[in-house]
């Protein structure tokens, strides 16, 4: 007489449960971050007349590398303009063992008397190290305290990302920036080389995950605008939760093909030479985007988290 069943070995069932744990955990963890990689796609703000007259006004160009003759042109329109600071969007140079590109582009901003605030772009680092930029950008910007920093002028603030270090949590650059948003109570604008959100697909696996690991934590803060460059060409999104993301890598002679617009975009210009100008109001960041021989590419506004008397 055959032995009644009596259902599969309990080694074979312990075994399956933990085949399936790590698959289902890895299952809800690409579902949150791809969640959290999907922005709420609002729509740009129509604001009303600024209140009261222009306070001062900032700069920002991207991608000076290989700029001869540009960085010139876009340096005289930022002295012309009587910026208090430019920042620079990352990859000031195309090969940061030469001496004399530094020279050419620092040059350029000392006889403008232009204030550079930095961050690290990929050609910024040396090849064939380990270095993620911090030896040329100690080298030449001693004043920094790292190549994640943070300053504050005249009511905003911004914070300095180097994207060629990682933003994971628990690494030196995560614990900065948790530190910083914490302590964040006025209008502030984070700037970093690699974009986060555009409608380009280069660079797609790290678009993502600086998604997941910065965007996420952007949400609800004072943040409402990101700068970044690394991409030739000029684009900026919808109100993406809340917060603009702009793409400006118009200081180079290489620039980029044009892309698709993609649902988030709000703005795009491929083949252009540019640069941006942001006029502060006491209501508002009032941006503006231009060609090299003046014509107005974009304009719009950021509204401010809370007014200053300045």
């Amino acid at each position: 007489m055959a032995a009644p069943y009596r259902g599969p070995p309990m080694k074979s069932l312990h075994y399956r449960r933990w085949i399936a744990l790590p698959v289902i955990v890895g299952l809800v963890l690409c579902a949150y971050a791809w969640a959290i990689a999907t922005p709420v796609v609002g729509e740009p703000r129509s604001l009303p007349a600024p209140v009261g007259e222009k306070l001062w006004s900032f700069g920002f160009v991207g991608d000076t590398q290989l700029g001869e003759g540009i960085v010139e042109d876009v340096f005289g329109h930022f002295e012309s303009e009587e910026v208090e600071f430019v920042l620079h969007l990352g990859d000031i140079v195309d090969d940061a063992a030469s001496d004399e590109q530094w020279d050419e582009v620092l040059s350029a901003a000392r006889r403008h008397k232009l204030w550079l605030r930095p961050v690290v772009g990929n050609h910024d680092r040396l090849l064939g190290t380990s270095d993620r930029g911090e030896t040329r950008f100690r080298e030449f910007f001693p004043e920094l305290s790292d190549t994640c920093y943070r300053f504050e002028h005249r009511g905003l603030i911004f914070v300095m990302l180097n994207s060629e270090r990682s933003l994971l949590p628990g690494t030196p650059q995560s614990r900065f920036l948790t530190n910083e948003l914490a302590g964040l109570t006025d209008t502030s604008i984070v700037c970093l080389h690699r974009p986060v959100f555009t409608c380009g697909h280069r660079d797609l696996a790290n678009q993502f995950l600086r998604r997941v690991w910065l965007h996420s934590r952007l949400v609800d803060t004072p943040v409402r605008l990101v700068l970044a460059g690394h991409h030739h060409y000029y684009d900026r999104t919808r109100p993406l939760d809340g917060i603009t993301y702009v793409v400006s890598g118009g200081g180079s002679r290489k620039l980029y093909a044009a892309e698709a617009p993609d649902r988030s975009t709000a703005a795009f210009r491929a083949g252009v030479n540019h640069y941006g100008l942001v006029d502060v109001y006491a209501d508002r960041l009032d941006v503006r985007v231009l060609a090299v021989d003046g014509e107005e590419i974009d304009r719009f506004p950021i509204e401010r988290e809370r007014s200053q008397d300045e």
